[in-house]
């Protein structure tokens, strides 16, 4: 879950894109996808992720 707005860049084996993030609205990847997250803001930038296995 975003703890402020803002924006990722998502890495994956297909190539690269962003995604805008939302402050309280979650968002979730499906299983198995393999991807490197990278903050694409100007200042610092915060998320919580979890897991479920």
């Amino acid at each position: 879950m975003p703890l402020m707005d803002g924006k990722v860049k998502l890495v994956t084996k297909d190539g690269e894109s962003f995604a805008k993030m939302k402050q309280g609205a979650p968002y979730f990847r499906r299983e198995g996808v393999a991807r490197d997250v990278i903050n694409a803001n100007d200042g610092e930038y915060a998320f919580i992720e979890i897991k479920l296995k």
